[in-house]
């Protein structure tokens, strides 16, 4: 694990880690507080740093407000079995307030993200939302939901999500706090689980 140079973030640490990939065009995707760049197999981490320096930046101070936030933040207790209900109720709910054709609603356990969808119109909650308030999980399911509908992270996207959720940006801050609440807390128990099985 590297640590990013203190000229581009200033003297908030952030770890980063190179991956390379048989991919076009790099990209950069920030994971709690560890910055993934991920780059074609042949191009130089260095230069995709320094091109985004200004993308970093912004994203280091959203960790470190959100790390903020996550100090002061409580778990919800709520059993697997509840949760998948409040989810299965929500995307229903959404998904004939949307007009689109709701396939399988999954719940697992997720390494890096909230949710994903299928084309075929599934969609899959990370089981660790289970601890997060109802307004954020409303959020989640209906932006997996919205991608049936608009698949990438575009100006349209935001618009059908600032639709229903106009604090969109406030939500995505409260997701990350979340994100680094869970993640402190799986390290706190060794075997990375919390809380109940039911």
């Amino acid at each position: 694990m590297r640590y990013m140079p203190e000229n581009i973030r200033g003297s908030f640490p952030i770890r980063y880690r190179i991956i390379r990939r048989s991919i076009k065009h790099p990209r950069l995707e920030l994971w709690g507080s560890e910055l993934r760049i991920i780059i074609p197999k042949n191009a130089n981490p260095l230069k995709v740093i320094r091109e985004n320096r200004s993308w970093i930046i912004r994203q280091i101070e959203f960790v470190r407000e959100a790390r903020r936030i996550a100090e002061k933040l409580e778990l919800v207790p709520r059993t697997r079995r509840k949760f998948k209900a409040l989810v299965e109720k929500i995307a229903q709910e959404y998904a004939k307030m949307l007009g689109i054709k709701l396939g399988k609603v999954r719940i697992r356990k997720m390494k890096t993200c909230w949710g994903s969808c299928s084309s075929s119109g599934n969609i899959t909650i990370n089981r660790d939302a289970q601890y997060l308030p109802e307004n954020l999980i409303r959020y989640l399911v209906y932006h997996e939901l919205c991608h049936l509908i608009r698949w990438s992270h575009d100006r349209e996207f935001h618009k059908l999500i600032a639709e229903r959720f106009p604090d969109y940006r406030d939500l995505d801050l409260q997701l990350q706090a979340y994100w680094i609440k869970l993640s402190e807390k799986a390290s706190e128990n060794r075997g990375g689980v919390i809380g109940s099985a039911n």
